[in-house]
């Protein structure tokens, strides 16, 4: 199933070209940013450039996985072999499982070319040499490394399972992104405070992670080929 995914990734023209300009953007914005911040007249803190760079990194990794994971479910159905997959001997949770796991590493990856970017760029652009702010904190790897990971298979596990149901790319995409913005409404009703975030960053990823599986069951408990063959047949 996942060399299934992976082969129409390769072949999927927008999904590669969302993923190129995203890791090209979110990998060059903060190198330019850095440049004008050390130019002349202008300084800034470290710690602020390294949270100017795990925001780009998270960006890059969202925009990936909203527009892929729901892509994946959204070509297969515009394409009428969702339909054949759906009748083969292929447990539910391979079928749901193998889509997640191909939008989620798909974004995974762009996070991670987007730091390689960054941190090329930097060199190339800010003139201070090789910035390694990710790597020499261990928020920034947390952040970089665990909660980006979580982030993506959060996202892509809710993009498949609206796609399935929800068969307009924009609706999907939408419903896709607005899932996101309940991630942020602990934080603005003062649920969590955000100095807390920043000291426990590393029981975050963890806890986040369990959601990820928590919510990975879910979705394939409500993954019902049956319902979905009827509803694809109307």
């Amino acid at each position: 199933m996942l060399w299934k995914e992976a082969a129409e990734l390769v072949g999927a023209a927008r999904s590669l070209r969302v993923f190129g300009i995203a890791v090209l953007l979110f990998g060059i914005f903060p190198a330019l940013e850095q440049g004008h911040l050390h130019g002349p007249g202008g300084s800034t803190a470290p710690s602020v450039l390294l949270l100017v760079r795990l925001i780009y990194v998270m960006l890059a990794a969202m925009i990936i996985v909203s527009q892929t994971a729901p892509d994946l479910v959204l070509h297969e159905r515009l394409d009428r072999t969702l339909d054949f997959l759906l009748t083969t001997r292929l447990p539910d949770a391979a079928i749901f499982g193998g889509k997640v796991l191909a939008g989620a590493a798909i974004g995974y990856v762009g996070a991670l070319a987007a730091i390689a970017v960054q941190v090329i760029a930097s060199a190339l652009i800010g003139g201070n040499g090789w910035s390694w702010l990710f790597l020499a904190s261990p928020e920034g790897r947390v952040v970089a490394f665990g909660l980006t990971a979580a982030l993506c298979t959060y996202l892509s596990v809710v993009g498949t399972f609206v796609a399935l149901f929800v068969g307009d790319p924009r609706a999907a995409y939408l419903v896709t992104m607005l899932c996101l913005g309940v991630l942020a409404v602990p934080f603005i009703l003062g649920w969590i405070p955000i100095h807390l975030t920043f000291g426990w960053l590393g029981h975050g990823a963890i806890i986040f992670g369990a959601f990820d599986i928590v919510a990975g069951l879910a979705g394939v408990t409500l993954f019902r080929r049956d319902m979905l063959v009827l509803y694809l047949q109307q």
